[in-house]
C-alpha cells in the first residue's frame, strides 16, 4: 500500500465522526473529531482526549455551502482586540481568526455536523464534506521541510500522519 493510500485509510476513519472543535495554538490550526478518549499525558497524568484531530499549517478555508466561514489568512489579520495591552490573565490582542471562530463554534455547539466524506487528492489536497452543509478544504504548499497538515488518531498502535512537501510519513 502507498503513503497515499494508507492516508486515505486512516482518514476514511473520519467518517460518521463529529466535528467537535476548531482553534489554535498560534498559527497551528487543530480540528477534533469524535468523542473524548481516555489519555495517559507525558507527566503520566490520566486525562481525556479528541479521538481524532487534524493539524493545519498550509492554506485551508471552511466553507458553509459557497460562503468562507473561516480561512488561514485570517491568522494574520488583526482582530478585534488588536490593540490591547498585556495584562496578566487578560488578552494580548486578537486575530480575526479568534473573532471568526466564535460563530463557527456556536454553529457547531448547535448542530454537531458529522464527516460525510472525505477526499484526498494525489498531492494530499484535503476535502472533508460535513452534514451541515459544511465543508473544510487544505491545500498543502509543498514547501521543503514544511509540514502541511497531520492527522492523528488516539489510541495505542495508531500511527499519525504527516503531510510534508507533497510526500506522507507515519509517525
Amino acid at each position: 500500500m502507498t503513503g497515499l493510500e494508507a492516508t486515505r485509510a486512516a482518514l476514511r476513519e473520519l467518517e460518521g465522526r463529529p466535528f467537535t472543535a476548531i482553534g489554535r495554538a498560534a498559527t497551528l490550526v487543530w480540528l477534533t473529531f469524535g468523542d473524548d478518549v481516555p489519555w495517559v499525558d507525558h507527566r503520566g497524568e490520566h486525562t481525556v482526549r479528541p479521538e481524532m484531530s487534524l493539524h493545519l499549517q498550509c492554506r485551508w478555508r471552511l466553507l458553509n455551502g459557497v460562503s468562507t466561514m473561516l480561512q488561514e489568512g485570517d491568522l494574520y489579520v488583526s482582530g478585534a482586540r488588536a490593540g490591547a495591552g498585556f495584562e496578566a490573565g487578560g488578552d494580548i490582542g486578537t486575530s480575526r481568526f479568534d473573532d471568526r471562530v466564535r460563530t463557527v463554534t456556536e454553529l457547531i455547539a448547535a448542530d454537531v455536523p458529522v464527516v460525510d466524506h472525505v477526499r484526498i487528492g494525489d498531492e494530499f489536497d484535503l476535502q472533508l464534506m460535513l452534514s451541515s452543509g459544511t465543508s473544510l478544504e487544505v491545500f498543502p504548499a509543498g514547501r521543503p521541510e514544511w509540514e502541511d497538515w497531520r492527522f492523528l488518531s488516539s489510541g495505542e498502535e495508531r500511527a499519525h500522519y504527516v503531510v510534508e512537501n507533497g510526500s506522507v510519513f507515519k509517525v
